[in-house]
């Protein structure tokens, strides 16, 4: 459905709600906010990214500013085979506690080829400074493009067409607490973000479909 055909069935299934009450304009307003929101939860708008890495001079880690780096970023998809890579090599995901769990002094390590890396805000970060330039690779969750003319919502991807309508049930939500229709607001608003919820473990399956997980060194394997 595009835009317009989103907000006629929103007048069709809300007659008491007609454009005298709440304009087009508004519901404008509020659709370009829930494409977002929906996109965000769902994580359906998916990419990666490269960048060179910088080297550092001091023992002092240097960060990488992804909202920079990356246009609309929202996340970094951790799915496996995914997450962030140092020339061509997969990092794993850690953290600083598990950093400072693991040995104390990381923070003073010299130069070297990172294998670990972490997220606080907006940043990236390795567990040691870098020796080289090297391509970092981020797999990324991206924010919706404005949705500011008569198309389909979630970037126009064709595979989001069968979930349209929740744009439907979220300008119902927000005209609903509108009109000081706080209970039917909140039934609105469960409906919007269990429907979210639901829609996101669906493109999962895209996802998590057909993954190998390596035995342990000296783990039992059965036979072919």
């Amino acid at each position: 459905m595009t835009r317009s055909e989103i907000i006629q069935q929103f007048r069709d299934e809300n007659k008491e709600i007609p454009s005298r009450i709440i304009a087009d304009s508004v519901l404008n307003g509020w659709l370009l906010i829930g494409d977002k929101l929906f996109c965000s939860i769902t994580r359906c708008i998916v990419g990666d990214t490269a960048f060179n890495s910088a080297v550092s001079t001091s023992v002092y880690l240097t960060r990488y500013d992804l909202t920079s780096q990356i246009t609309d970023f929202y996340d970094i998809d951790e799915f496996p085979g995914g997450g962030v890579s140092y020339d061509d090599d997969p990092l794993t995901k850690t953290s600083i506690s598990e950093l400072d769990a693991e040995n104390s002094t990381w923070r003073t390590r010299s130069a070297g080829t990172p294998k670990k890396w972490y997220r606080r805000g907006k940043y990236l970060y390795f567990d040691r400074p870098v020796s080289e330039v090297k391509e970092i690779r981020v797999y990324t969750v991206l924010v919706s493009d404005d949705w500011d003319s008569d198309v389909a919502p979630y970037n126009e991807l064709t595979f989001m067409e069968p979930y349209h309508d929740a744009m439907v049930k979220y300008i119902e939500w927000k005209a609903k607490a509108h009109i000081n229709k706080e209970e039917e607001a909140a039934k609105a608003r469960k409906e919007f973000l269990d429907y979210a919820a639901w829609v996101k473990k669906q493109l999962g399956g895209n996802k998590y479909g057909a993954i190998r997980f390596a035995p342990k060194p000296g783990q039992y394997q059965p036979e072919n």
